[in-house]
């Protein structure tokens, strides 16, 4: 088998990242932008910093990255870009399935986890990962102790890693100072602007052979409604799904009226016409 693939060891959650889109198709705003761009430089530039200016003696050879914020802004999309870029596989670990399910065999896999990664360098992308910074549990069950022996097994793991290690959540709060303090990079990704979201509309429906219908106001939608990308690219599915079937197969203002109805629905709110 691949060396560089993870067999699933009894259904443990780790799976392979990959996209076929490239770094030009990572639209941020410039502060998210400016900020994955330090991730890029130390994977490109650790060796040099390290050796070469001497900082191994003051630094650990691992970075440790937060990227926060709603769903559906690019986090994981950025993970997976990281690695692309550096030509590094990306393993992403559902932190929840982790702490909940894994009682006895977490920290056997873990350790598989975190050795082969170290050896492949793989870069490690953990979602999900307030179910280890809600506030610790205190500990009257058995269940909560072993729980608490595992997140100070994986911290322990993530400090001593020498890969980039990325943890992702949409929730911030309740994160304490002594978890904050063990990341280089804590990068937002802000719900977009309407600036970001018309770069967003563009960049997903002006791609290749799409057919829209013409005249259609795409800065409008992006104005009018406040989605990040992941729910637009919903949007487009949902529209495209509506276009497809009919003669001519144009997408228009009534299916995307009709798919941002959907979408904003599933968030509880409503979309007028």
């Amino acid at each position: 088998g691949d060396p560089d693939s993870l067999p699933p060891s009894e259904g443990f959650p780790a799976e392979r990242l990959t996209t076929p889109l490239g770094w030009d198709d990572l639209i941020l705003d410039t502060q998210t932008a400016e900020a994955l761009e330090m991730v890029h430089r130390w994977l490109a530039h650790a060796p040099t910093l390290l050796q070469e200016w001497g900082l191994a003696r003051r630094l650990k050879p691992g970075f440790r990255c937060l990227f926060h914020g709603p769903p559906g802004t690019g986090k994981t999309l950025s993970a997976c870009l990281l690695g692309q870029r550096h030509h590094l596989p990306v393993y992403r670990v559902d932190l929840s399935r982790v702490v909940s399910k894994w009682v006895g065999e977490t920290e056997k896999n873990l350790a598989t986890l975190f050795d082969r990664a170290q050896h492949h360098q793989w870069i490690l992308f953990f979602d999900e990962a307030e179910a280890l910074f809600s506030r610790r549990a205190e500990g009257h069950t058995a269940n909560d102790r072993h729980a608490n022996q595992q997140i100070a097994y994986l911290l322990q793991r993530l400090e001593d890693h020498p890969g980039l290690v990325i943890l992702a959540t949409n929730l911030l709060h309740g994160l304490d100072s002594a978890f904050s303090r063990r990341f280089q990079a804590c990068i937002h990704f802000p719900q977009p602007e309407a600036s970001v979201r018309r770069r967003l509309w563009h960049a997903l429906f002006e791609q290749g052979p799409l057919p829209l219908e013409p005249n259609l106001d795409l800065d409008a939608f992006a104005d009018r409604y406040d989605l990040a990308g992941g729910a637009i690219l919903n949007v487009l599915r949902h529209a495209a799904l509506l276009a497809v079937a009919r003669t001519p197969a144009l997408i228009g203002r009534a299916d995307l009226h009709a798919a941002l109805r959907s979408e904003l629905q599933k968030h509880g709110r409503y979309a007028s016409a």
